[in-house]
């Protein structure tokens, strides 16, 4: 994330660290690379490209046009917003998008004339592009949404729609029928560089039992068909291809609630190679502290719980053996009883910071190695997260905790002490404070940044104040980017804190 010019941030090394942190074992291995999902951003995702680049594509807020925008990694700059979709009387809410090679696939969900969150889109567009800049589009037919398959050379791409698939490749675009019985729910598709696809979507059979149905063919010839025996197969849950080989099926934010079906190459069959780690052998169930599951790049898979709720303990999970590692002690309460707090995120963060609520007393529990924890102590305001979930901040009485991979906890001296403050984080070192600027002029009215002599000033907003005082906040985590909701009463509204083109404002939000 991008510092704002000229400011020095105090740092302060030395984390509030509470009694009861411990010190297990060896850490267990990382989880191996496995291919993942683009990351999600406002009305669209981000891919990782071949070339370490990174290309941002989404729809904007006002459903005119779908954007565009490529992360040069040898300059650290980001090129021109370019339109790839915009077109009068059509509405795009949302894109999806697959990359591989240097070429992307894309879906835009859209419609004609408005677009609408709670119905299933009916115009959308398959988009293509073999570089990131030149695209060509095709309309996809009936009710379709689910994201684009990519072969792994990025010679080719498909597309899911209704009774069948468009596939793009040097003959360009092309629309095949597929009769696929007894449908549940969502499916989807992959392709190879042959051009071979193959559809995959849940069904039960007529004995009741659930299985993932695979239809594999060339071109339009008659598919073959395999019956894949898998959890959540006949649920409505998420279920997406990665890669030309690999499909997850299940919570595709949650490693612990999620299968994941593939095969070492085209020639071989689909198979569950991973179970959703939540049904593994050995995980301890908790008790007064039920079980919940923590990730973060480069960590193992960490389940925390605890059976009175005063003493957490946490275990890891091996990804190659599809089991978990014995329990150590995470953090002791001591005499206070421990329950869950906001742990709940619309993407995966880059760190672990497990927020719990024990007796009245509020702590967030991270580790940079899954068996080193530290207790950071919090007030009662919400943790603070960066849109690109990199980083945490930690509000407390006597200073900030800023949680970062590249640092792990940096402790600002300088407190969150207003009732309705929220803090959000400025990269490793630094953080970002809404605020009122004096007791009798309402709240909130000014954005304060971190400095060497405490919280300066950085800019005024024009949000609403309350004609009483704020009264509560409560995090809104659900959805990008990142925000809170304020009350003054039962009266309140949603902002954001967003940082662009390197300044920081605070804004409305408005459904």
């Amino acid at each position: 994330m991008s510092r704002i010019t000229g400011v020095i941030v105090a740092l302060a090394t030395a984390a509030a660290v509470l009694s009861g942190s411990s010190v297990g074992a060896e850490p267990a291995a990382p989880a191996p690379p496995t291919a993942q999902l683009p990351r999600p951003i406002e009305g669209g995702v981000e891919l990782a490209m071949a070339d370490g680049d990174r290309l941002r594509v989404w729809a904007t807020p006002d459903h005119r046009a779908v954007l565009s925008r490529r992360w040069d990694a040898a300059t650290s700059t980001w090129g021109p917003r370019l339109d790839v979709v915009r077109r009068k009387n059509l509405s795009c809410g949302s894109v999806d998008a697959r990359t591989a090679n240097g070429a992307v696939a894309v879906i835009a969900l859209c419609d004609r004339g408005g677009y609408y969150e709670d119905q299933a889109p009916t115009s959308s567009q398959a988009l293509w592009s073999p570089d990131g800049v030149t695209w060509r589009s095709y309309p996809l037919e009936g009710e379709a949404y689910d994201e684009p398959g990519i072969s792994l050379g990025g010679t080719r791409g498909v597309w899911p729609e209704n009774e069948g698939y468009v596939t793009y490749g040097p003959e360009g675009f092309t629309r095949h029928r597929l009769a696929t019985p007894n449908q549940e729910y969502t499916a989807t598709a992959t392709i190879t560089d042959d051009a071979q696809v193959s559809y995959l979507y849940g069904t039960a059979s007529g004995s009741g039992l659930c299985a993932t149905v695979v239809l594999t063919r060339t071109g339009d010839a008659t598919p073959s068909r395999q019956e894949v025996r898998s959890s959540f197969a006949c649920s409505d849950v998420g279920f997406a291809n990665v890669d030309a080989n690999t499909v997850w099926l299940g919570d595709l934010w949650d490693r612990a609630q999620r299968t994941v079906i593939s095969r070492p190459d085209a020639s071989s069959p689909w198979a569950v190679t991973a179970i959703a780690p939540a049904d593994a052998p050995g995980l301890e169930q908790g008790g007064r502290l039920e079980v919940d599951f923590f990730a973060a790049p480069g960590l193992p898979l960490l389940a925390l719980g605890s059976e009175q709720g005063r003493r957490v303990r946490v275990q890891a999970y091996d990804e190659a053996s599809q089991t978990w590692a014995p329990s150590t002690l995470a953090y002791d309460a001591g005499g206070s009883r421990c329950a869950w707090g906001d742990n709940w995120f619309a993407t995966q963060l880059a760190v672990v910071a497990a927020e719990l609520r024990c007796n009245g007393r509020r702590v967030v529990l991270t580790t940079s190695d899954g068996v080193t924890w530290q207790a950071l102590r919090m007030g009662r305001h919400v943790k603070g997260v960066s849109d690109d979930g990199r980083y945490v901040a930690v509000p407390g009485r006597s200073g900030t905790a800023i949680i970062s991979a590249e640092r792990g906890v940096v402790t600002l001296p300088l407190p969150v002490t207003g009732r309705c403050d929220v803090v959000v984080p400025d990269g490793t070192d630094g953080a970002v404070l809404l605020t009122s600027a004096g007791r009798h002029r309402g709240w909130p009215t000014v954005l304060q940044h971190s400095s060497a002599d405490g919280w300066v000033h950085l800019s005024r907003t024009d949000l609403p104040t309350f004609p009483r005082t704020c009264r509560r906040v409560r995090s809104n985590s659900y959805e990008l980017p990142y925000g809170v909701d304020v009350f003054s009463g039962w009266k309140g509204y949603t902002v954001r804190i967003v940082q662009r083109d390197g300044e920081w404002t605070a804004r409305r939000v408005r459904y």
